[in-house]
């Protein structure tokens, strides 16, 4: 259990950990005040390096936001990104109004140690796309009542950073459930920590000169993939999930240059596969039919 010591309330830079069910004798964590560029960044840089050296461990409870905050020196909109990162990459779970530390070795294939070069970035994006629009055509043919219902609640009604943010991650979590496929959804959750473990692939979206203007085009993408999810209209799914990350890879990754080997083209084909699906053996497809 985390707690603030009056040091720590005095100092801004000491974490207090102690008592409430942890093993052993309190100590006093170390905590270095970020300075103000990409602070989300540097945020969670800090907490995973502080895993990695062991001076965090599964179980401890985590600080609110105000008390990270006051820790590092930080603005709350900053606190906030940097707390949906590390929920993201399943670093920390909130339980009823507790969040808390959970075991890096429990993440898939230790994401936590991933590097963060544009090269991996797109080449898990890539990834993304590849799994996503053929979960998209399974959701479709296989989504109940309640399945929509929570793909519907997630899409968001207004168009700041912090709610799209929350609303993209909920929305293509609960369309991967809906697939009903357990393996792909455990493998599509560790593509996607991958992605947002880099903690660079949102903070694109403070490079976007008209964000409200890609927020609402971003987020009638959602509504446009759910109709076809409800409809049960598995082609047009994965054409509308398609279009939604071919959108976010070009406004997001876009800038990033990256060379990819040129694919072969090949003469006649289905012309309704997805534009993204290079072999017979992609998984864009949702079963083959």
């Amino acid at each position: 259990m985390f707690r603030l010591s009056d040091q720590t309330r005095r100092a801004g830079a000491r974490w207090g950990m102690g008592g409430g069910g942890l093993k052993g004798e309190a100590s006093i964590v170390h905590f270095e005040p970020v300075n103000r560029t990409t602070v989300s960044g540097q945020i969670v840089d800090q907490i995973k390096s502080m895993v990695r050296s062991g001076n965090l461990t599964p179980g401890d409870k985590f600080p609110s936001e105000r008390q990270l905050s006051e820790l590092l020196k930080a603005g709350r909109s900053s606190i906030r990104e940097a707390i949906k990162v590390l929920e993201t990459i399943g670093l920390i779970q909130r339980n009823r109004g507790t969040t808390v530390l959970c075991d890096p070795a429990a993440i898939e294939h230790s994401v936590l140690w991933l590097d963060g070069s544009h090269q991996k970035i797109h080449e898990v994006f890539e990834t993304r796309k590849l799994m996503e629009i053929g979960l998209s055509g399974l959701a479709a043919e296989r989504a109940t009542r309640e399945d929509i219902k929570t793909m519907a609640k997630s899409i968001a009604r207004t168009y700041d950073k912090h709610t799209v943010i929350t609303s993209d991650i909920s929305f293509h979590r609960a369309l991967a459930h809906a697939a009903k496929n357990s393996v792909s959804s455990q493998v599509y959750n560790m593509v996607t920590r991958l992605l947002f473990q880099t903690h660079k692939y949102y903070l694109l979206m403070e490079n976007i000169e008209n964000q409200d203007g890609f927020f609402k085009k971003f987020l009638a993408q959602h509504s446009k993939i759910l109709t076809a999810v409800e409809s049960h209209n598995a082609e047009g799914a994965k054409l509308a999930m398609e279009e939604h990350l071919e959108f976010a890879e070009k406004e997001l990754l876009g800038k990033m240059v990256v060379d990819y080997p040129k694919p072969h083209k090949k003469k006649g084909g289905n012309k309704h596969r997805c534009r993204s699906q290079e072999n017979s053996h992609s998984l864009c497809g949702s079963g083959g039919k």
